[in-house]
C-alpha cells in the first residue's frame, strides 16, 4: 500500500511539474518580447538620449544638451534637421476631439443600438464597417474623394457651385492644392477623417457593456415615466461609468502615438499635419543616429504618462462604480 501511495505521490508530482513546463513555455516568448522589445529598447532609448554620434559613428556624452534642444524644437525653433511644434499641438488637439466628439457620439450611437431605435441595424453595419476595414484603405478613399481634380467630393462642389473651376485665381470654399494640399486646411481635414474612423471601433465594447445592464431597472424607470434621455444620462452612463473610464484612458493613451493617417494622407511631407508619433518615425528614417529624437522620445514617455495617470484619476473620481 505503501508503494502505491508512493507511486501516486510521484506521479503527482510528475504531472505538475510538466504542467508548469507547459504554462512557463508558453509564457517564455512574450516575456522575452516584452524584455527585448520593450524594456530594453527603452533602456536603450534612454541611455543613448545622453549622448550624440558623429559622422565616423563614435559617441560622445552631451548630458542634457539633446533634451534643450528637444525643447526648443517644441516651442517652434528648428533644430539639427528636426522641426515641428506642431507636431505636439497635434497631437494635444487630438483628446478633445477623442473625448468630446468621437466618445460622446459612439454612446449615442451605441445607446441608439441598444434601445433598437429606427434603422438600428444600418448604424450598426454602417458605424462599424470602418473598424474592419484597414486603414490604408480608408486613407487611399478619403484622399481619392478629396483629389483636387476628380475627387469625387470636390467634383460634387463644384457641381453646386462651390468648388470654382479649379483655377488658381477662382477656387470657390476649395483652398489652392486642395483640402489635402494646403497648409491652412491639411489638419482639420485629417480631423474630419478621424471623427468619420473614430465612431466605430468602441462601439462594440459600449455594445457589449450595455448588453449586460439589468432590464428591470429601465423597465422600473419607464414605469416612472423616465425619457429615454433621462434614462441614458442616469441610468446607463453610471452602470457603464467603468468600460467608458477604460476607453477614455485608451483614447488619451493613443494620441501619442497617432500618426498613421498624417501618414498616408500627407505622405509624411506636411509640417502642419504632423504629430508626435509621425516626427519621431520620421526622423529616426531619415537620421537613426540623431539622438535628440531619443530625447523627443522619452519627453513624449514622459509627459504622456502625466497625463494619462491624471486623466484616469480623475475620471476615477467623477462617480462611484456600481456592482449590478
Amino acid at each position: 500500500m505503501n508503494n502505491n501511495v508512493k507511486t501516486k505521490q510521484n506521479s503527482g508530482m510528475s504531472v505538475k511539474t510538466k504542467k508548469m513546463i507547459f504554462v512557463y513555455g508558453f509564457l517564455a516568448w512574450p516575456i522575452l518580447h516584452f524584455l527585448v522589445f520593450w524594456f530594453g529598447m527603452n533602456v536603450g532609448t534612454f541611455a543613448d538620449s545622453f549622448f550624440e554620434y558623429n559622422l565616423s559613428g563614435q559617441r560622445s556624452f552631451v548630458g542634457f544638451e539633446n533634451y534643450v534642444t528637444a525643447f526648443k524644437i517644441f516651442i517652434g525653433q528648428k533644430e539639427n534637421g528636426v522641426v515641428n511644434h506642431y507636431a505636439l499641438l497635434n497631437s494635444l488637439s487630438l483628446i478633445p476631439l477623442s473625448l468630446l466628439i468621437n466618445l460622446p457620439l459612439t454612446l449615442i450611437f451605441a445607446y441608439a443600438i441598444y434601445k433598437k431605435v429606427l434603422l438600428y441595424r444600418f448604424y450598426r453595419i454602417v458605424l462599424f464597417l470602418p473598424a474592419v476595414i484597414s486603414v490604408v484603405v480608408l486613407c487611399l478613399v478619403y484622399r481619392s474623394a478629396l483629389d483636387n481634380s476628380s475627387g469625387i467630393i470636390i467634383q460634387f462642389l463644384r457641381l453646386i457651385g462651390l468648388g470654382g473651376d479649379g483655377s488658381q485665381s477662382n477656387t470657390g470654399i476649395v483652398p489652392v492644392g486642395g483640402f489635402l494640399g494646403n497648409d491652412k486646411t491639411v489638419w482639420g481635414t485629417i480631423l474630419v477623417f478621424s471623427v468619420w474612423t473614430g465612431v466605430n471601433g468602441n462601439l462594440v465594447y459600449f455594445s457589449s457593456a450595455m448588453a449586460r445592464l439589468p432590464q428591470s431597472v429601465f423597465e422600473s424607470a419607464e414605469i416612472d415615466g423616465a425619457t429615454q434621455l433621462r434614462q441614458f444620462g442616469s441610468i446607463c452612463i453610471p452602470l457603464i461609468w467603468p468600460t467608458i473610464t477604460t476607453l477614455a484612458v485608451t483614447l488619451v493613451a493613443a494620441v501619442f502615438g497617432w500618426m498613421m493617417p498624417s501618414l498616408l494622407l500627407t505622405d509624411g511631407t506636411s509640417e502642419r499635419a504632423s504629430t508626435l508619433g509621425l516626427l519621431i518615425a520620421v526622423s529616426v528614417k531619415n537620421d537613426s543616429k540623431n539622438t535628440v529624437i531619443n530625447a523627443i522620445g522619452v519627453l513624449v514617455a514622459v509627459f504622456g504618462s502625466a497625463i494619462i495617470l491624471t486623466f484616469r484619476y480623475l475620471m476615477s473620481k467623477i462617480t462611484e462604480e456600481v456592482e449590478y
